[in-house]
Formats: C-alpha cells, structure tokens, sequence
C-alpha cells in the first residue's frame, strides 16, 4: 500500500446546523478528536448517520424506530471513523471493530436478524462510505494529487471493510453461541415455534417458558421504545407488566425483542380484558401497541399477532401517535395499510381535492368523520365539533365540491380514505373512535 497520507480528511467539516448527535462511545470519539480534529470527526459522524438512515430504507430488517436507526449507526458511525483514520494515516493500521459495533451485532443476534442481512448492508454500506470519501476527496484535494489520494482511500476502505467483514463474522458466531445458550434463547426458541404452529408438546413448552398455554384465556402485547432515551429493559418491562396486570392477567410471560422491544403476554381461567382497558401511564419513551383476548395455544399465536399487526400499522401511519393502541382500533387500517403505497394512491383517488395537508383541509375532513359516523346527522356532528349546526351544513357542501361527489355515494370508500388520510398524516392522531367505528 502507498504510505502517502491522506490528511486533507482533517479539513472536512460540517456546519453548525448540520452537525448530528453521536451514537459511538468516547472510547472511540475521544482519541479521534484529538487526532483529526472535531470538526473532522462531525463529519465522519454525519456521514455515519447518513448511510444508516440509507441501509434501514434498503434493509427493513434492521427497523426503522429511533433505537434501531441509533443501534445500526453505532457500526456505520464507527466504520465512517476508522475509515477517516486510516486515510488521514495513509494505512491499514486501525482497530477491524469497535466495541460500539459489537454492541449492535450482539443486539442484532438477540432479534433474530441473519448474517447474511448484516454481511449485504455492509456490502452496500461500503459503496456508500466509499462515494461519500471519494466525492470529499475530489471537492478538497488539487486536481494535480487527486489521483494518488483517491486510490489511498480506496484501498484504506477496501482493507477495513474486508477486516470488518471477518471481525463482524466472529463476533456474530460468538455471541449466536452465547444466546443458544442462554436461558433467554431457550424461552425465545419456544415462543417462535409456538407462533410458527409447530409446537408439539404443550406440556415441554410451559416448563421451559413457566407459563401455563392450554385451558387458559391469553392477551399479547408488544412494546417497544420510542426514544433511544427509552430505551431500557426495566422501562419496557414495568410498562408490559402494567399493561398486563390491568387487563386481568393471573400469569404473565415477558421474552426481549433486541435492546429496545419486548414481547409479552398474560394468560388468566377467565377472558381478559384488552379493549375499552383503562390502560395505564406507560414509562416515558415507552410505546406499546395490545391484541385481543383468544383462548389455548392458537390463541397465544393469534393475540400476539395482532399485537404485532397494530405496531406495524403506526410505523405505516404515523398519525397514530396514540402510546398505547390497541388492536380493534386500527383492524381495519392493519388491512387498508399493509403497502403504504397503495394506501397514499387509495386516499388521493377517494379524496381528489379533499386531500390537502394544511388546516382548512383537515378540519373538512374531521368535519365529515364526524358526520358519516353519527349516520350522517349534521346536528350530532355540530355537537361533537363545538360549532353551530350551519357550520357543519357548510362545511359539508365544501367537502361534496372537493370530492366531486354526494357523501352518500360511496360512502364506505370516502370513510375509509378520510380515516386513513388523518393517519398518514404525521403530527395527526385519527382518535379510536374514528378508527374502529363505522358509518
């Protein structure tokens, strides 16, 4: 390898208003502040988060909830740094993993995501520290020595990202060997046959899980943090056990998903209580998302995956901003939302007009919930709103115009769209009313 040096990465800096909050430890981001400069590191930081936020758009298996954006950064981040090392020092001589990458992979391992998911993101996210590194380089270094300094950082990159692979591989094996182990995998290896339907001793399951599945009425709920600063396991675990405890639950049984979700059920001789719950204040940063209550093992399975259903539905829709939904509430978006392509498509062709973002467009569209769920009463609607019953009449002829159509024509099809526009729209919240009623 040349043993020119790279030290024009010192020079790359960010501005103020876009320098990004790390995620890497200070054993890593000490050292390389005073070795390249903060300003230096800022951007390598920056570069980090912006391959993340790329790799989670091309590999949903990682997430896309702020704790699994934060835990994919802690390798791309690190990575983005070490790369910038190793050019400024014209070598290969730098760490081939971080402390901060094994944190992520041993969260990945617990979660269930495979080596080849992690291997193919590191593979697309080298090209992505590499076009970020080769286009600084030709933006900061003279034409005369760009030839030189663009095959140093190829190859500084090219030499980590081989080394990383290998370290990635090992550690991945060591911690996989760890969890098998480990009483957690045993429980959780149990739980995924069960929702796998291929359970064939009841009996084998409830000792290994302590956790009683047949003659017994069961509710699941799944929770997961909102916030990377909500993300502790003690946080998440008062928040299932409150959860549970309120809807009646005698046993319960709580199986970590990863560093930031957890999975839980409750089980009780007697039907348990999920919707129309008092639910109870969760832990700051905590969400949790609650299914229905189903008897014996395939009730297990089946109250779990509604559960899921619904926290799938509010990462479609971010509208539901609701801490805890349940699942009657959104059944009918779980099924209208699955792409979310098709949804926006479905909503504008319903809407036409009617599908503007500001606030005169939003309040119409309440305006006409409103109305198709008190069985088209302008009058029930009026009270609902707070305002006089002309308004509504009002109101209601401005939504037939941007509509093109009467709102007794395809009045299903409108409802649907209305509630599903005010959940896709971020910073809206479609109340449970609205979602689980029907005109």
């Amino acid at each position: 390898m040349t043993k020119q040096r790279g030290t024009w990465v010192r020079d790359l800096h960010v501005d103020v208003e876009q320098r990004v909050e790390p995620v890497c430890s200070p054993q890593l981001l000490d050292p390389a502040r005073e070795e390249l400069g903060r300003g230096a590191v800022d951007w390598a930081i920056r570069l980090g988060r912006d391959v993340a936020a790329r790799a989670v758009l091309n590999f949903p298996e990682f997430g896309s909830g702020a704790p699994q954006l934060a835990t994919l950064r802690l390798g791309t981040e690190s990575a983005a740094i070490i790369a910038m090392l190793g050019i400024d020092r014209g070598d290969g001589e730098t760490p081939e993993i971080t402390e901060d990458a094994v944190r992520a992979i041993q969260d990945w391992v617990h979660r269930g995501i495979p080596l080849h998911i992690i291997w193919a993101a590191m593979r697309q996210g080298h090209s992505w520290l590499a076009e970020g590194y080769m286009r600084a380089c030709v933006e900061s270094v003279p034409i005369a020595e760009q030839p030189d300094q663009l095959q140093l950082t190829s190859e500084v990159l090219f030499n980590f990202v081989n080394r990383f692979s290998a370290a990635v591989g090992r550690e991945y094996g060591a911690e996989h060997e760890r969890w098998i182990m480990s009483t957690v995998a045993a429980r959780d290896e149990v739980v995924r046959s069960i929702l796998d339907g291929k359970i064939t001793d009841t009996s084998d399951a409830e000792n290994i899980l302590h956790y009683t599945l047949s003659h017994r009425q069961h509710i699941g709920v799944v929770l997961w943090a909102d916030t990377v600063d909500g993300a502790s396991g003690s946080a998440l675990h008062s928040s299932a056990m409150a959860l549970l405890h309120a809807a009646g639950a005698e046993q319960t049984l709580l199986v970590p998903h990863g560093r930031h979700s957890m999975h839980g059920w409750g089980n009780s001789i007697r039907p348990l209580i999920g919707q129309g719950t008092d639910f109870p204040m969760l832990a700051a940063g905590v969400r949790a998302a609650v299914g229905t209550n189903h008897g014996g093992v395939d009730g297990f399975a089946r109250t779990h995956e509604e559960a899921a259903a619904s926290k799938r539905v509010t990462e479609i829709l971010p509208g539901i901003s609701e801490p805890i939904v349940d699942f009657p509430s959104v059944h009918l978006l779980t099924l209208l939302a699955q792409d979310k392509g098709k949804a926006t498509y479905f909503v504008q062709a319903e809407l036409s007009d009617l599908a503007g973002d500001d606030a005169q467009h939003s309040e119409l569209r309440k305006t006409a919930i409103a109305y198709l769920r008190h069985r088209r009463s302008p009058l029930a609607a009026a009270q609902e709103l707070f305002v006089v019953r002309n308004t509504v009449a009002y109101r209601l002829k401005r939504v037939e115009d941007l509509l093109g159509h009467s709102l007794d024509e395809r009045t299903l099809e409108t409802w649907a769209a209305l509630v599903l526009k005010e959940s896709l729209v971020c910073g809206t919240s479609a109340t449970r009313e609205e979602l689980s009623s029907r005109p």
